[in-house]
């Protein structure tokens, strides 16, 4: 009876001693893999900061406006693009129960659209 009791006492502390190490190592591979995470985190913020500097640098509105002038070729506005506001045509106003539609030119005329469904 003692030797069976010692078989299986010797038995479960080898189980144990497997499971013990076993579960080291795994730990020490989840340390060395966060070591890396954190690694490729501390670059991906020196980046993003490096690139926010960039963006700063190369937004600045007098190198903006250099580059405007430089490439393109813009004017100001003349007082003969402007146009009158009665120029600007009136949106179409729709009755409500019809299947027509009335404009409003800019003289004042209105004109009757019907619209066909097929």
């Amino acid at each position: 009876m003692i030797a069976r009791g010692g078989v299986i006492w010797m038995s479960l502390a080898l189980v144990s001693a497997v499971a013990a190490f076993s579960l080291k190592y795994e730990v020490r591979d989840l340390k060395d893999e966060l070591a890396v995470l954190e690694r490729d985190l501390a670059d991906s913020r020196e980046t993003a900061h490096v690139l926010r500097a960039e963006w700063s640098y190369l937004s600045r509105p007098e190198r903006l406006a250099e580059l405007a002038d430089r490439h393109l070729e813009l004017a100001p506005m003349a007082a003969g693009q402007m146009g009158d506001l009665l120029e600007v045509p009136l949106r179409p106003v729709a009755a409500p129960d019809s299947e027509s539609s009335t404009v409003v030119l800019s003289d004042g005329t209105l004109i009757t659209l019907e619209l066909d469904n097929p």
